[in-house]
């Protein structure tokens, strides 16, 4: 980004903006040909220009009018140039003063409250296009700082997302209308702000003068690419922006964690030189619309978040929230043989669960699974990609249109009249047995010792599931790791747009990144299992996100800088409301329908009058217990009666169970009236935790389970995992 930094006389900002900007250079303010040095965008840096401090013959005084100068300066006609042309201009403090002076920005800046010239560090939340907040701490020093607007203008700047920076510090209030500190144009070209950003590290205001640029010179289809992902990064399925901050401060440290939160499964160590891996998922939104394939494909994702960790699946469980209406019955029906059809054909035991019955579930049903594998610690692949050079390799089923915006669509609650079939192309087709094959040849890479990374294509598609393995490498290297897709390359069922390419989430599909020169052993692998498999991108050092064609265009180019964590905050005031009664079902013959004994590890299946399971670790001799609850102490009730020899087990003849670690699964209704709710939620579960030194190592977060603004009762579910001594 080529930067032009105009010069008052006197003016002292400039500076530092020169320094804030990788390729800025100096235009002076009697320049009138900056225009054609093919300048990216304008700034009309901060600081007082001697021309805005003048006499007033009348008084005899000198006054300050910020502004003053741009008024008759020659540049002021070249800024009006610029803005024929649709090159960007960004003004800060004085510059902004400046903007509204020349009409270029609505408003006006007035004396501060105290009339004082204030210079402090100031909390602000900077407004992205998309409604997105994020917090950051600049400067500001001045003492015309106060914005001020009509109402009619004030109603404006919202309607057209106008503005860009709020005050968000309870001790700096200068006056400024609503806390405004920065706005834009209605053509989002012309930007200003009282803050300084070119006296902080911080670069988010760098980047957003990026995102803009980059969109100015997008052709339309690029601009349409950007549109889909933009949409996509920024809902709630795969951003957490909601809870991201309360996630953040459970439990997650322990002596046999291996891995906690932030990869596809939480490892603990079992010993012997053997993992668990650990996982728990949702698939509520798809088993409304489509009942077996929403509950099929949500235990094929599962399983492959198990087996993307190096581990071979050996036990799922499913946790089943549902309606009372003649609807929830033919929807409860048809899910339970989704399970059971794709856990049966793929080989997994389905070890035990629950069922509960409630009004409030009639159009937002739960589906809930967790699942375990086991592993060699010394064969743990994680999901990252290393090294430049390296090769993203496709395997698995082609790509569809099956699963297009599932995510997004997770990500807004339902209405009463929602159209089922014109959403069911969001839900995902499942194949169990190319899952099948997808996993041994997973198996027997891991063996190999051949992988430097792996990931699940789940929610995002091929966008995520890249964008995750980069991001991680860049985190563990601290390299500036970027990637280059081929969206040619991608192996589909039929023909697709290129970004539909990379957004879908079709099923039985995964992501590996292998230096080149174990490419040929990886495809021979593949050839045995008969699988499908391309290599679609390569890793690089150049710190960005490209999607070429196969003629080299480049379609889609984002820095991996820009893909930010975004946040979104939410009143904590908790609401009082009334919820139907709540109801556990005791129903054997539903979990007869499911295979629990394959892999011969199931010493207790799932016997509903009793809510635990306990497996063979034959590989170290060890047993382990399986509990599930809505809280901690739920889960600790098998535990305890172990440990206090309890009749009801008594005919179980293990000394002692030893809790090792937690995944949840958080149910909640539309952020908007649950979010306190939420946060005590985990801030229980934070306690309990620290309290019996239990670890949380994964989970996940199911938000707008809602239906015309009415929202379910808040329904977290635990596995916990115990040793059996």
């Amino acid at each position: 980004m080529k930067v032009g930094i105009i010069r008052y006389p006197g003016s002292n900002c400039d500076q530092d903006m020169l320094n804030y900007f990788d390729d800025a250079f100096y235009i002076w303010h009697k320049d009138d040909n900056f225009i054609k040095n093919s300048v990216d965008l304008i700034v009309i840096p901060g600081g007082f220009a001697f021309g805005d401090r003048y006499y007033k013959t009348a008084t005899s005084n000198y006054i300050i009018s910020p502004g003053q100068m741009a008024i008759e300066s020659p540049v002021t006609a070249i800024i009006r140039e610029a803005v024929n042309y649709g090159i960007p201009i960004l003004g800060i403090c004085n510059g902004f003063q400046i903007l509204t002076k020349l009409n270029l920005l609505p408003g006006e800046l007035k004396l501060n409250n105290d009339k004082k010239f204030t210079c402090k560090n100031v909390k602000c939340l900077l407004h992205s296009m998309l409604n997105e907040k994020q917090e950051i701490t600049l400067q500001v020093a001045n003492s015309y700082g106060n914005y001020s607007i009509s109402e009619k203008g004030l109603t404006e700047l919202k309607q057209n997302n106008q503005i860009i920076l709020t005050y968000n510090d309870e001790d700096y209030d200068n006056g400024s209308i609503e806390n405004i500190a920065g706005i834009c144009d209605k053509n989002h070209l012309i930007f200003g702000m009282m803050p300084h950003p070119e006296r902080t590290a911080d670069v988010s205001i760098k980047h957003m003068l990026n995102i803009i640029l980059n969109t100015k010179n997008r052709t339309q289809s690029q601009k349409t690419f950007h549109e889909k992902v933009s949409d996509l990064m920024n809902s709630e399925h795969i951003s957490y922006k909601s809870t991201r901050k309360y996630l953040k401060q459970l439990y997650t440290k322990g002596e046999h964690v291996v891995q906690g939160p932030g990869e596809n499964a939480g490892i603990i160590d079992i010993g012997d030189g053997y993992c668990l891996a650990l996982r728990i998922e949702s698939h509520n939104h798809p088993v409304f619309i489509d009942p077996y394939q929403g509950a099929a494909t949500g235990v094929g994702g599962i399983l492959r978040d198990i087996f993307t960790m190096g581990a071979r699946p050996i036990a799922i469980l499913d946790f089943l929230r549902f309606g009372n209406d003649e609807n929830s019955n033919y929807l409860l029906n048809t899910t339970i043989k989704g399970i059971s059809d794709y856990g049966n054909c793929f080989g997994v035991a389905n070890v035990g669960g629950d069922l509960y019955r409630s009004d409030m579930y009639n159009k937002n049903p739960l589906v809930n699974v967790g699942c375990l594998g086991i592993l060699k610690k010394e064969k743990i692949i994680y999901g990252n990609a290393l090294n430049p050079d390296s090769c993203f390799i496709y395997v698995g089923s082609k790509t569809g249109n099956d699963g297009m915006n599932g995510a997004c669509m997770a990500s807004n609650e339902f209405s009463s009249d929602i159209d089922i079939e014109s959403m069911k192309s969001n839900i995902q087709k499942g194949d169990p047995f190319l899952e099948k094959l997808l996993l041994e040849a997973c198996c027997e890479l891991t063996e190999a010792n051949i992988l430097e990374g792996m990931q699940d294509m789940g929610a995002g598609g091929l966008l995520c599931s890249s964008l995750e393995l980069v991001q991680r490498g860049r985190e563990k290297t601290k390299k500036n790791l970027g990637c280059r897709l081929f969206v040619d390359n991608i192996p589909t069922k039929h023909y697709l747009e290129p970004c539909d390419r990379i957004i879908s989430e079709s099923q039985e599909r995964m992501l590996l990144v292998v230096k080149e020169e174990f490419i040929e052993q990886v495809f021979s692998i593949f050839k045995k299992w008969d699988l499908e498999y391309s290599v679609v991108g390569i890793v690089n050092d150049s710190g960005k996100y490209t999607v070429t064609d196969k003629n080299e265009n480049v379609l889609y180019e984002e820095d991996i800088d820009n893909f930010t964590d975004i946040t979104e905050d939410w009143s904590e005031n908790n609401i009082k409301r009334e919820f139907p009664a709540v109801e556990k079902i005791r129903n054997l013959n539903l979990w007869e329908q499911y295979d629990t004994t394959i892999g011969c590890r199931t010493i207790k299946g799932p016997q509903q009058e009793r809510s635990f399971a306990i497996l063979d670790i034959y590989e170290v001799n060890k047993h382990i217990l399986i509990t599930w609850g809505s809280d901690v102490e739920e889960c600790l009730r098998y535990v305890n009666s172990f440990n206090d020899k309890s009749e009801e087990i008594m005919e179980y003849k293990y000394d002692k169970a030893l809790p090792k670690a937690i995944v949840n699964c958080l149910n909640f209704g539309n952020p908007s009236d649950t979010m306190g709710d939420f946060s005590d939620v985990v801030e229980k579960l934070k306690n309990d935790c620290i309290k019996y030194k239990i670890p949380v190592v994964g989970g996940n977060v199911s938000l707008y389970n809602a239906t015309d603004n009415i929202s379910i009762k808040p329904t977290p579910v635990l596995l916990m995992v115990s040793l059996l001594e």
